[in-house]
């Protein structure tokens, strides 16, 4: 009785919150705005980022700190919303097993960086003090990493140690990056469906695997077009760089894979409704659809699903996606982009 009105509650409060979102008259807005100040007073002053940015002065606020103020907030919600699991099921941990997840990869990405000779220095980690005490490792002493031996003595026999092993570096200190990134990936989606078999049943478990599976179905679609589209991969290379799951849009992805050359590969996307005939989409095109798609889902999940793990889920996409509308418009407003360049870049407006 108690975990079913914990659940509810989850639900009930996911959605009162959606009804604060930002909405497409707040970003036409903030396209208006001509400095990141001002962006940054709108959102104070008008919006739910009002909680992270009460106490911010938006004349000196810059563009990397405005961004890490609104990014806080979703903690802040997600925090809120798992407080109602009297259960304590480990799937509502899901969001902090991700973001631990995406601070290895960090890590990886600039040991790797600093293996060609790109990066310098003690190692520049900025996380997001509500991840602290919420990872399985210690946060704040992964920064002291500066190299692979030491990051693998940092992880030891857990999990993440028994994974970065299967991919030492090269004879000239090289990391496989995309591997070691792929198997953490699939660490992670198995703990979610894992953990989703475990704890959930009937149209719950369901619903919750279907969502699952469409996110890597995402995930596989950006990665297939990209490494055909601009790295030009060979077939094999491409399925090894893809999450090991069958999802929902296999056939579009085989298609993809195997496109013979640019025209090829946009036609395929042509005739699956993704770009209009004849259209070459440019670099952030994938990436963009995706977006679209993820948030009509999360819409409709929101509004409709009886699953309040569903509904959880739904939002913090929604959340995820409403960042990546205010950092783009950040990022254009600071260069001084027309409001017609940046409303075309938005996904939810």
């Amino acid at each position: 009785m108690l975990k079913s009105f914990s659940n509810k509650a989850i639900a009930t409060k996911a959605r009162a919150m959606y009804g604060a979102r930002v909405t497409s008259a707040d970003c036409e807005e903030l396209i208006k705005k001509r400095t990141v100040g001002e962006v940054a007073a709108y959102l104070r002053d008008n919006t739910h980022y009002r909680e992270v940015l009460a106490q911010v002065e938006p004349s000196a606020i810059h563009r990397g700190q405005l961004e890490n103020f609104l990014r806080s907030l979703s903690y802040i919600q997600y925090q809120r919303l798992i407080a109602f699991d009297f259960g304590q099921q480990s799937f509502y941990r899901y969001r902090y097993f991700r973001d631990e997840i995406q601070q290895v990869v960090n890590l990886l990405r600039y040991l790797s960086g600093k293996g060609q000779g790109q990066a310098s220095g003690q190692y520049d980690f900025h996380y997001d003090q509500h991840l602290v005490g919420q990872t399985t490792y210690d946060l704040e002493k992964l920064v002291a990493v500066q190299s692979w031996r030491e990051l693998l003595e940092f992880f030891g026999d857990t999990p993440y140690g028994k994974i970065l092993r299967r991919f030492p570096p090269d004879p000239s200190g090289q990391v496989d990056l995309m591997g070691c990134e792929q198997a953490l990936s699939t660490y992670y989606y198995k703990g979610i469906l894992t953990a989703i078999d475990r704890e959930f049943s009937g149209g719950a478990r369901t619903a919750l695997r279907e969502v699952t599976y469409q996110r890597i179905d995402w995930e596989n679609l950006t990665q297939a077009y990209r490494l055909k589209r601009f790295f030009h991969s060979d077939e094999d290379f491409i399925r090894r760089s893809l999450l090991p799951f069958r999802t929902p849009s296999q056939k579009l992805i085989d298609q993809i894979i195997g496109a013979d050359g640019v025209q090829e590969l946009h036609a395929i996307l042509n005739r699956a409704g993704l770009i209009p005939e004849g259209q070459d989409p440019g670099d952030g095109f994938i990436e963009s659809v995706v977006f679209v798609q993820r948030e009509k889902q999360s819409r409709k999940d929101l509004r409709n699903s009886p699953y309040p793990a569903v509904v959880l889920q739904a939002y913090m996409t929604h959340l995820e996606i409403e960042l990546e509308d205010l950092i783009n418009i950040i990022e254009s407003v600071r260069y001084g982009l027309p409001p017609e360049e940046i409303r075309s870049m938005l996904i939810l407006s």
